[in-house]
């Protein structure tokens, strides 16, 4: 790995992960051109991506040759791509928000996400993306655990007074209108 370079997977390495582990559902290996057209990127900026990706042990890749993923880079990927869909589907579904800026916003939280807040997401999604009546309680429960989670009882009075505020607040006008 080139002099500078940290050997940690940067969210930049994992959309290039999950971009192959997408190109890899549909055929056996992935080609730096193909890449290259999905992300949107020059060959050489794929090229040095993919080497950082092998170097770490996520890709099996050598010069003009296809790449793979590992098993290691393989489940990295799944778990990156499920994360993602389930953000995306929250955003597009429960917030009635695009699938441009669902599938946007998804990738960009992704990278972001401790173990912890990705067991707080599956357990809020599983919650919320197909919400009944009937799981009220449950939702309350999960609120309840949030709360405690951070030492929490009650909402501070700022949160309060912004909640009040919202009811006052104008709606925001779409950019282009």
């Amino acid at each position: 790995m080139p002099r500078g370079r940290k050997k940690i997977l940067t969210p930049a390495l994992e959309d290039y992960l999950t971009v192959i582990y997408e190109i890899q559902q549909k055929q056996p290996a992935a080609r730096i051109s193909t890449i290259a057209r999905k992300v949107g990127v020059s060959l050489p900026s794929v090229t040095n991506a993919v080497r950082r990706l092998a170097d770490l042990g996520y890709v099996e890749y050598e010069k003009y040759g296809l790449i793979v993923l590992t098993p290691r880079g393989k489940r990295k990927a799944q778990s990156l791509f499920t994360m993602q869909k389930r953000i995306k589907n929250f955003f597009h579904y429960v917030f009635g928000i695009s699938v441009d800026i669902s599938e946007k916003l998804a990738r960009h939280l992704s990278h972001y996400l401790t173990a912890r807040t990705r067991e707080r997401i599956k357990e809020f999604y599983k919650l919320v993306i197909d919400f009944k009546e009937d799981q009220a309680k449950e939702l309350r429960k999960f609120i309840e655990e949030s709360r405690k989670l951070v030492n929490v009882a009650e909402l501070p009075e700022d949160v309060l007074e912004d909640l009040k505020a919202l009811e006052r607040e104008p709606e925001e006008e779409e950019e282009g209108d």
